[in-house]
């Protein structure tokens, strides 16, 4: 079973919606992307054409992944990350071998 991508991508920004309870992460610029969720509220958005991660959508962060109300977010968002990418690279799908039969 092959990996993504042989680096982890940066992550350029991180944005917490307190009234949703939703955490954004952003690699690189802006761009579309394909989101699959790898685990029940833990979306990957990929390139549909290059396979690459373009960000994150972490659904009920803080009450899925901060100990308390009080926690540093960027801190928990840069744990879980990495965490989040590892069960992206044990899933099969891969987003450009549907784009190029749709193609």
């Amino acid at each position: 079973m092959a990996t993504r991508q042989t680096k982890r991508p940066e992550v350029k920004k991180i944005e917490y919606d307190t009234e949703s309870d939703v955490l954004y992460i952003s690699c690189g610029k802006p761009r579309p992307g394909i989101a699959l969720e790898v685990k029940a509220g833990d979306l990957v958005r990929i390139d549909p054409y290059t396979d690459e991660v373009v960000g994150i959508t972490i659904l009920n962060f803080r009450e899925r992944y901060m100990p308390s109300a009080s926690s540093n977010i960027e801190k928990y968002a840069k744990s879980v990350y990495p965490k989040i990418l590892n069960a992206l690279s044990r899933s099969r799908y891969k987003c450009s071998s549907i784009v190029s039969k749709i193609d």
